[in-house]
């Protein structure tokens, strides 16, 4: 019996594949991947949340003779969350200083007023208009260029890069962005080294690099990682809230009545749509048996976050949408030791942005029909192409 083949499509825009629900009842299974090889596919949450924190899966990519994204060899391919303890924690802390409790408050100011100067924006612009590209994509690149300090004039050419980098239809596109970003990522920290400011890049070249706590070589992948996983997400689950209200005004209703209620909305959010869709990938680095299934070391296996997050053992009627769910222990940014280090921020990007949002346009609504939205699901993050409003 042949494997089912992975990636697997989306039925409906507003679930994960179809698929997902019979393969969790059969535990981990082996699916083809597009390049001709096989994998583990782990789709049931118990199973997604113990793989996300197991040491005997391995997020070293040098282990893997396989990846999901079709990047050119070479160097400077691996960040820190494509590595291990102890060396994983050890670079991770370093950036760590600007994703603490008492940053991310420090930042909620600039992040409002960010949010006040699209919004007035929005005003000025012809509609319909492009809610994802004005809006939703906006605000995210320009908080993560700030923190990292990147000059505005750029904030659009690295999302442009960021999108066709994280692009799975397009290899030889995805080559060229990627090296276009290393090599603009490469002159903006010579920049820094000799004119540092009070950004990010600035402290790590000054402060971990330039003491020898930090090698050169390790700056620029956690540099681009930052960037890139600094937007790209949040952009994605701005939008996607943002759809949420639109197409489900019983919600909206619910949220504009019960303010407080958007902390639960941002989780459900987080867990309903699941973005991070195809860019979790372990190695079995020793032989077991996980799950009722026979591993070995070298294996490949891929941690369905989506699938996961919509299981009915650990969510309940998973593919309603519901604010009283309460503790809502979704994997959306991980779990563990590899939890998303940015989780705090992106958190306070959504629950600022969509009540301000609303609350500036209550009348916002989707400009054409539902269907005529176009979905990206060849993306490591799952999303739209644009998302267009009137009001």
């Amino acid at each position: 019996m042949a494997n089912p083949a992975y990636p697997m499509a989306r039925q409906c825009p507003m679930a994960p594949p179809a698929q997902y629900t019979e393969l969790r009842e059969q535990g981990p299974v082996k699916v083809d991947m597009p390049d001709g090889g096989w994998a583990w596919l782990l789709t049931s949450y118990a199973d997604v949340r113990q793989a996300m924190n197991d040491p005997r899966f391995s997020s070293d990519d040098d282990k893997m003779n396989r990846k999901r994204t079709e990047l050119p060899p070479g160097h400077d391919l691996n960040s820190f969350w494509r590595k291990d303890e102890p060396e994983h924690g050890r670079l991770r802390h370093m950036m760590m200083t600007e994703f603490t409790a008492k940053r991310i408050k420090e930042w909620r100011p600039r992040i409002e007023a960010l949010v006040e100067q699209l919004l007035d924006r929005l005003e000025t612009l012809p509609r319909p208009l492009d809610l994802y590209s004005e809006f939703c994509l906006a605000l995210p690149t320009q908080v993560i260029a700030q923190l990292l300090g990147v000059p505005p004039q750029d904030y659009l050419l690295f999302a442009q890069q960021s999108r066709d980098c994280l692009s799975l239809d397009d290899p030889t596109k995805s080559w060229a962005a990627f090296n276009d970003m290393n090599d603009y990522l490469n002159k903006l920290i010579e920049e820094k080294e000799h004119d540092p400011k009070d950004d990010l890049i600035s402290r790590l070249l000054h402060e971990r690099v330039l003491t020898g706590e930090l090698d050169r070589k390790d700056l620029l992948p956690m540099v681009r990682f930052i960037l890139v996983s600094g937007f790209e997400t949040t952009t994605s689950q701005i939008t996607l809230s943002s759809l949420t209200l639109m197409t489900n005004p019983d919600i909206r209703v619910q949220l504009a009545e019960e303010p407080e209620r958007i902390t639960a909305f941002v989780e459900e959010s987080l867990r309903f749509w699941s973005v991070s869709q195809d860019n979790i990938l372990r190695v079995v680095d020793e032989d077991m048996e996980f799950s009722g299934a026979r591993m070995s070391v070298g294996d490949l296996a891929v941690l369905a976050i989506p699938s996961a997050n919509h299981d009915g053992n650990a969510f309940p009627d998973p593919e309603r949408f519901d604010l009283d769910r309460g503790e809502n222990r979704h994997v959306a940014f991980g779990f563990g030791t590899h939890l998303c280090a940015g989780a705090s921020l992106a958190r306070r990007e959504v629950e600022i942005a969509i009540p301000a949002l609303f609350n500036r346009y209550p009348d916002l609504r989707l400009a054409g029909d539902f269907n005529e939205l176009t979905f990206r699901q060849e993306s490591l993050v799952y999303g739209v192409e644009s998302l267009m409003v009137t009001w």
